[in-house]
């Protein structure tokens, strides 16, 4: 697989892991600095956002773990947002903009989840929850494959677990013990930011007509006003005021011409173009 068939591109924040000895089966947040080619293999600088004292890592997009054949993909986009199922605008909107996760109630054993530790996401599965306290208890990744300890996690750092695929998209797997369930489920909901923008959008054309009409009625609102006929050459002797007076003296006989026209049934003045006098 290449580039080509990735969704990434430089600039873009990601995801990514490592097979690093004591970072196994973690995801950290970094952005993509720079995508090249050595031979047939395709590599990313990775600027790695919440370690930013670490500079740049250069990292191989598809690794091998070893003594094993398989190609694995190091990098992942950004995990959806998170919602719980009693949250507000949860339902089944039938406008569909943002993909969120949608957690179902609380912890059960056997789930899997990721656990915000240490400025990134460690998987692991719940191997003991203790509601009293909002905690649980998470078994990281196996060896060879994560760290494979036990620790203590408060409900409020965990999300789900989330794979990621270029065929498939975002899936929840299921739990590992018991029942075949999943702890969460992926919705399509409205965009709320999405709504405004396009609204903005819209709006924008509107307000731009306006600015513009407004700009050409103001010297003609000096004309048909009381007070004098200022110029802008009456408080400043530059080229650039002098400029700004003939345009305007340009938008003020436009404007007498179009009223001429318009009350020419009326009217004994008649408007004629000016020849220039011929040299």
């Amino acid at each position: 697989m290449s580039q080509i068939d990735l969704p990434f591109e430089v600039g873009r924040t990601i995801e990514a892991r490592s097979f690093e000895l004591g970072f196994r089966g973690a995801w950290f947040r970094c952005k993509i600095t720079k995508i090249f080619n050595k031979g047939r293999a395709l590599f990313y600088d990775l600027e790695y956002l919440d370690f930013t004292e670490e500079g740049i890592h250069t990292t191989k997009v598809f690794q091998k773990r070893l003594a094993e054949n398989e190609n694995i993909l190091m990098v992942r986009p950004i995990r959806p947002r998170q919602s719980h199922e009693n949250e507000e605008g949860c339902g089944g909107e039938e406008e569909e903009e943002e993909e969120v996760v949608v957690v179902h109630g609380l912890w059960k054993v056997g789930d899997l989840v990721d656990w915000w530790k240490d400025d990134c996401y460690w998987s692991g599965t719940v191997l003991e929850v203790r509601e009293e306290v909002e905690t649980v208890k998470i078994e990281l990744v196996p060896e060879p494959y994560g760290e494979g300890k036990s620790y203590d996690a408060m409900f409020k750092d965990l999300v789900p677990s989330l794979e990621w695929s270029l065929e498939d998209g975002w899936i929840v797997p299921f739990s590992k013990v018991g029942e075949k369930r999943q702890c969460a489920k992926l919705m399509k909901l409205p965009n709320e930011g999405a709504e405004e923008t396009r609204e903005e959008e819209k709006q924008r054309p509107t307000k731009k007509l306006a600015v513009e009409e407004e700009e050409k009625l103001r010297p003609t609102k000096k004309l048909v006003g009381d007070e004098d006929l200022a110029l802008n050459i009456m408080e400043s002797e530059s080229i650039e005021a002098a400029v700004m007076d003939l345009e305007e003296q340009i938008v003020r006989i436009e404007w007498i011409k179009e009223m001429l026209l318009l009350n020419s049934d009326n009217s004994t003045w008649i408007y004629e173009d000016y020849p220039p006098p011929s040299s």
